[in-house]
């Protein structure tokens, strides 16, 4: 299944029923979008705990692993149109530039409001994809 990012404007809380890669035990997130694409997802069990993420489109745009079935299964994700995928982003320091993890995306059930985060196998994506910006 070939999916592509669709912009949302509202605030929505997902339920991620195995967590984000190395957290599992946090499963409810609020999803806030801060501008055009690029959203604020925090825990709603801590508020200091959260990520940046982006949809992959405009930094991104040659983007689109395939999400096997069993991820799609996993949410209840039946089409592509309620499909949002997610990258997650580390902001960067020292004058490093933000980067994004190709390689797990989270894929959001836009219908459900779950979502899981796949590490993407046999696809030629890096950890760390440099975001262009400006």
């Amino acid at each position: 299944m070939t999916m592509t990012a669709e912009r949302t404007s509202s605030s929505v809380n997902l339920h991620l029923p195995t967590g984000m890669v190395g957290f599992p035990e946090s499963t409810e997130y609020s999803l806030s979008e801060i501008e055009s694409g690029v959203y604020e997802m925090l825990s709603t069990d801590d508020q200091e705990f959260g990520f940046v993420v982006i949809e992959p489109d405009s930094y991104f745009p040659d983007y689109s692993p395939m999400i096997d079935p069993a991820t799609a299964e996993r949410i209840g994700l039946t089409s592509t149109d309620d499909a949002l995928m997610l990258l997650v982003v580390n902001i960067g320091t020292d004058g490093e530039p933000p980067v994004a993890n190709l390689l797990a995306p989270i894929i959001v059930n836009k219908a459900t409001k779950s979502a899981t985060q796949v590490v993407l196998a046999d696809q030629d994506y890096p950890l760390r994809g440099t975001i262009p910006l400006g």
